[in-house]
């Protein structure tokens, strides 16, 4: 993974916001009501949360309007690292994903 981060660093964002990180995605433990958050993947625009509901494994579910064109409406996983900040890794040998706030 280290190929995909050498550049990142090098990347200048438009806005000075604070880099997503993973306690910025609300938690749905199927308890109470949450808003998601509202962020771009790879300026794709994006609903996220991590969900622990009983019975599943800890995930990252990113919900997509309109479909991402790899992904389509939705992508979860549970092998995940919001490292470093503002880029999913997901997989293996997969390249992170750019997460921005909206």
């Amino acid at each position: 993974m280290r190929l995909y981060y050498e550049n990142m660093s090098q990347r200048d964002d438009a806005k000075n916001e604070p880099e997503i990180i993973e306690s910025d995605f609300p938690i749905d433990s199927g308890q109470e009501q949450f808003e998601p958050l509202l962020l771009t993947v790879d300026d794709h625009p994006a609903k996220g949360l991590i969900t622990n509901s009983v019975g599943w494994s800890t995930r990252i579910v990113l919900l997509f309007d309109p479909p991402h064109p790899q992904f389509g409406k939705e992508f979860m996983t549970k092998r995940f690292l919001i490292e470093p900040a503002g880029y999913l890794t997901y997989g293996m040998n997969q390249k992170p994903l750019r997460l921005k706030r909206i």
